[in-house]
């Protein structure tokens, strides 16, 4: 029997009986959740309660917790995805794709061919857009989304392993530990960085590597890009 996700409030998962609130309740009542059906509450701050539906009382319903656990599906370390700005309906998926992948922060990065009509802060729609993904596949806590940043900043402030997607760059087949520093992951946008910007990435300690022979959207990259460094850390 699948399990049903429901998105609670912050510290609100605990062992013994919930009263899941109307906006809440609604999800389930849309999933067709019965009494005794399987429940998990994903409390966005780092706890997952298991349990069962124990009954509807009106449009609210009552949930019996009977585990909770904490830090489940997140990443052994910080996994920061930095992406290129992209429009609207494609950097909504990246957000959900990387959330989908462990990302615990996702940061929208200004660069050159970044187009100046699509810089516009969405950090609310996408904040949206990663809780549902976090209560799809299971993971405990959603990134943190940051405002967009100038492509030097990000620069400035990464740490970790450091790897940014170069097309003309060669794969990177060997394992790449992190050191316990976790891993950042740059991505342009449509067109990609600039020769002059990856230059500046390298000099600020980002290791290129390249995708395969195909050309990607910036989209499809950056789901590629997280893949690969997540199995060149060893985390998978």
């Amino acid at each position: 029997m699948s399990v049903t996700r429901l998105v609670v409030g912050a510290g609100s998962v605990q062992v013994g009986e919930v009263v899941l609130p109307e906006e809440v309740a609604r999800h389930a009542r849309v999933a067709r959740v019965r009494e005794g059906d399987p429940i998990e509450l994903v409390d966005l701050d780092g706890a997952v309660g298991a349990g069962h539906l124990l009954r509807w009382e009106g449009k609210r319903c009552r949930v019996q917790v009977e585990t909770v656990l904490t830090g489940r599906g997140e990443p052994p370390e910080p996994l920061v995805l930095g992406l290129g700005l992209l429009h609207t309906a494609a950097f909504d998926w990246a957000v959900e794709k990387a959330t989908e992948l462990g990302a615990t922060a996702i940061v929208p990065v200004l660069s050159a061919r970044v187009q100046g009509r699509l810089a516009r802060p969405r950090e609310g729609r996408w904040e949206r857009i990663a809780a549902a993904a976090v209560a799809q596949c299971g993971r405990s806590r959603p990134p943190r989304i940051a405002a967009p940043v100038l492509l030097p900043a990000f620069l400035q402030g990464a740490e970790g392993l450091r790897l940014v997607a170069d097309g003309g760059a060669a794969p990177l087949p060997q394992p790449m530990p992190t050191g316990g520093g976790g891993l950042t992951v740059l991505v342009g946008p449509e067109g990609g960085l600039t020769e002059g910007e990856l230059r500046a990435a390298r000099d600020a300690g980002f290791i290129p590597f390249g995708l395969g022979p195909r050309t990607l959207r910036a989209e499809t990259a950056a789901v590629a890009a997280l893949t690969v460094a997540q199995q060149l850390a060893g985390w998978w």
